[in-house]
């Protein structure tokens, strides 16, 4: 059976549905599923993680500022930094970034340098990206007419979990 694990950061929820969608269609593939939800509050240092024992990898983070949860990714860094400094060819196992934002001004372009930062990470632990998909995910509690997304109030909705979903189920047809 293979395994894969998704780790994540949320601080409001959004990014944990994506998370979970994630988790709902691995399993649905008879994947096992470590699912591992980064403690944002306490922030450890270290995360207790064996990535080679991982076909496939999930990170995912809101996006702050155009980038991920940096602490999240120091204690993923950490790991990396016990390898020797040498030329890393990435895979055969593969990796997947996603990320939630609320993109005022830009929309989903406001998240592309937290998606770019996550799968660099992951290279760094020798896992070759499979993609990457970024979602809006709820921010105020009022219509946002004025924004990119008008209705990020309301998400993500269904229809981006969906979205998710289609995705990631592509991606787990390559992986078989």
């Amino acid at each position: 059976m293979k395994k894969c694990l998704i780790l994540f950061a949320s601080r409001t929820g959004n990014t944990e549905k994506v998370a979970k969608e994630l988790k709902k269609c691995f399993e649905e593939a008879y994947w096992a599923v470590d699912f591992v939800k980064y403690d944002m509050v306490s922030n450890p240092i270290n995360l207790s993680i064996d990535y080679d024992a991982y076909d496939f990898i999930c990170l995912g983070s809101p996006v702050y500022w155009y980038v991920p949860h940096d602490p999240m990714l120091q204690a993923i860094r950490k790991t990396t930094h016990t390898k020797s400094y040498s030329k890393i060819i990435p895979g055969p196992k593969k990796a997947l970034a996603f990320a939630t934002y609320s993109g005022a001004h830009l929309g989903p372009r406001e998240a592309e340098a937290c998606l770019k930062l996550l799968e660099i990470t992951y290279e760094h632990l020798g896992f070759e990206s499979a993609g990457a998909i970024s979602i809006p995910g709820k921010y105020p509690n009022r219509p946002t007419p004025e924004w990119y997304h008008p209705d990020l109030y309301l998400r993500p909705n269904e229809d981006d979990l969906n979205r998710v979903s289609e995705f990631v189920k592509k991606i787990i047809d390559c992986c078989e």
